[in-house]
């Protein structure tokens, strides 16, 4: 065998990784069983379980573990926000497809998010509350009466855009995919359509 930039003389790259790779292995192995060894013993000797100490001392290489640099915390932070943001949006176009609402953009910016809150597991909660006082104090929103008369939108709608809308929400429940039907009647919203 010819000697490599390994460091170890007439040792192959290929056979210096799998020797470090076993001594790695070698030591882990020994390590784990002499920390069991430890926990036991220690366990035995103030009358608790090895599963009480375990649990301690993951809470205090916890506490202790590593701080991140603050630059990292920040970028972080920034894309929790960034994604909680994609969630409440999503949540306020479902909601909102719901309520009648036509522009979700326009209710974003408008609600009061003082209430929403975006949980670990991604659910999100206070859209619906917001949004019905939004269209509460703002009706036109999800085109309701805005001291005009006549329909919502700039130009009146031909009754074959509604029912062809229509059929295809039909369709969509009837599929079961209501993933579908929110997209049809946001989609319907977006050009002054009402579809429930």
């Amino acid at each position: 065998m010819e000697n490599t930039n390994n460091g170890l003389p007439g040792i192959s790259d290929a056979d210096a990784e799998r020797i470090a790779d076993s001594l790695a292995a070698a030591l882990d192995s020994r390590r784990q069983r002499a920390e069991r060894s430890v926990i036991n013993s220690f366990a035995r000797q103030n009358n608790l379980t090895p599963e009480m100490l375990e649990g301690f001392l993951q809470q205090r290489s916890e506490r202790r573990g590593e701080t991140i640099p603050d630059d990292v915390q920040a970028l972080i932070d920034r894309r929790l926000r960034e994604a909680d943001d994609r969630l409440i949006h999503a949540e306020i176009r479902d909601v909102g497809a719901q309520l009648g609402l036509i522009d979700p953009d326009a209710a974003l910016a408008m609600m009061d998010r003082s209430s929403v809150r975006v949980a670990d597991d991604g659910s999100v909660s206070g859209v619906r509350e917001s949004l019905t006082e939004l269209l509460r104090n703002k009706p036109y929103l999800a085109g309701g009466a805005s001291g005009s008369t006549g329909r919502s939108g700039n130009f009146p709608r031909a009754d074959s855009d509604a029912s062809a809308f229509a059929s295809r929400l039909a369709a969509a429940r009837a599929a079961g995919n209501n993933t579908l039907a929110a997209a049809v009647i946001s989609e319907a919203a977006g050009k002054g359509i009402l579809l429930r």
